[in-house]
């Protein structure tokens, strides 16, 4: 009786008590001082149990709604947490495409490309319009620690879950007895599984790292999604997605000049979108100019875009931009409008019309 342990114990108490129909319920005892002295008991029932295996699967319920919650909880404090799926190349229209329809039609789904490249976003936007999701990443973690979290302990793999689908992350890096065992747990508790990686399905066949099960399951639901570099038409979009997102963050106005998008476009992003989100962040929160211009980008980006800038640049452009990097240097040094004449040669006027031009900055 868990009134009278509280009584010997003085304390709060939580255990499983059997009822006269041997049904078995959780109860919790309260102790109630006065004065230092026990005063009296409170002793309630939280809900009634079935037995171990009705606990276990009230546990991962449980489990899993927590986990749900502080996912959307992140989701809505991040500062992309209203983001869209941008589509404008016909590449990543195709991948949306793609996508949408093996979602609606419950069939699996494996999305594969380069790092950085919006595979998770675009995985999560579509399924998890159609139901409840669960995400899993194998990278970072040992065979046993993804057997226990994904198989064992996880509420995802569970007729109780409610879940439509789980995105697995670097899914290759399962090893062909998880491949089987997280396909077949998959199959039982009716769940879509949809696979990310950088790899084709092809490429990893060829290296042997694939079963013939989740060959079956997947070779005819692939959908690439290509590097950023390959999406010019997605490109501007994600500049100027992130500039605005980054004014907003940090209270800022910040523009670029046609010439500073024009090598902002040119540049390699080998990161891809990540890249991009940094850099755009980078460049609000340093730039002393509320226009920003070439000069103003990271030595990174100008050094790889210098050349391709060059070969679309007009020759009244390419003046410009040298003669803004001479202002610019010689004010970063000098301070005053009178030392960046005397370096360059120029009258006071001129200096303080171009140091206003180039730096947005009134000087005498």
């Amino acid at each position: 009786c868990v009134t009278q342990t509280v009584f010997e114990t003085h304390k709060r108490v939580t255990t499983v008590q059997k009822g006269a129909d041997s049904d078995e319920a959780f109860v919790t005892g309260i102790p109630v001082f006065c004065a230092g002295k026990l005063e009296m008991i409170i002793s309630y029932s939280s809900w009634e149990i079935a037995g171990f295996d009705d606990l276990k699967a009230r546990y991962n319920v449980l489990q899993y709604q927590n986990k749900k919650l502080l996912d959307e909880i992140e989701l809505m404090t991040s500062r992309d947490g209203g983001r869209r799926y941008i589509a404008e190349s016909s590449r990543s229209k195709d991948a949306r495409r793609l996508v949408k329809v093996f979602c609606e039609a419950g069939c699996p789904c494996y999305i594969y490309g380069p790092p950085g490249s919006g595979k998770s976003y675009l995985a999560s936007t579509i399924y998890g319009k159609k139901g409840t999701l669960y995400s899993y990443d194998c990278a970072p973690v040992s065979e046993e620690i993804v057997e226990k979290e994904l198989l064992e302990d996880s509420s995802m793999i569970s007729p109780f879950s409610g879940i439509y689908a789980v995105i697995i992350k670097h899914i290759d890096r399962l090893s062909p007895r998880l491949q089987r065992a997280v396909l077949e747990k998959c199959r039982k508790a009716g769940i879509v599984p949809v696979g990310l990686s950088e790899h084709s399905i092809e490429e990893l066949k060829e290296a042997d790292q694939l079963t013939e099960e989740f060959i079956s399951a997947f070779a005819s639901y692939q959908v690439q999604v290509y590097s950023l570099g390959e999406r010019a038409e997605d490109l501007k979009h994600f500049i100027d997605y992130y500039l605005g997102s980054a004014n907003e963050k940090y209270a800022r106005s910040i523009e670029l000049t046609p010439r500073a998008m024009g090598c902002l476009l040119s540049y390699d992003w080998k990161e891809n979108i990540d890249e991009v989100h940094r850099t755009m962040e980078r460049i609000v929160l340093t730039s002393e100019k509320k226009r920003v211009d070439v000069f103003d980008l990271p030595d990174r980006i100008t050094g790889g875009s210098a050349e391709v800038f060059a070969q679309k640049a007009s020759l009244k452009d390419m003046l410009e931009f040298y003669e803004s990097g001479l202002v610019l240097r010689a004010y970063e040094k000098y301070k005053t409008s009178v030392a960046v004449a005397q370096k360059l040669g120029i009258s006071q006027a001129t200096a303080i019309r171009k140091i206003h031009k180039y730096a947005g900055r009134d000087v005498e």
